[in-house]
């Protein structure tokens, strides 16, 4: 039974790592994943321009 609670708990730290970590291109900031828009283009797909950050964000 006590291998099962520390199975449990291993389990429960790495899904929250791995929760944690932005798409491809993005980087973590103020825990948002961001990133630079283009000045004549559109933000990468899957995120929306945050016009009070001037950042591309993933909802």
């Amino acid at each position: 039974m006590k291998l099962l609670w520390l199975l449990g708990f291993l389990l429960a730290l790495v899904s929250v790592a791995f929760g944690q970590s932005c798409p491809t291109g993005f980087n973590r900031q103020d825990n948002l994943c961001v990133a630079k828009r283009p000045v004549k283009g559109e933000c990468p797909k899957g995120s929306t321009f945050n016009l009070g950050k001037n950042l591309c964000v993933v909802k």
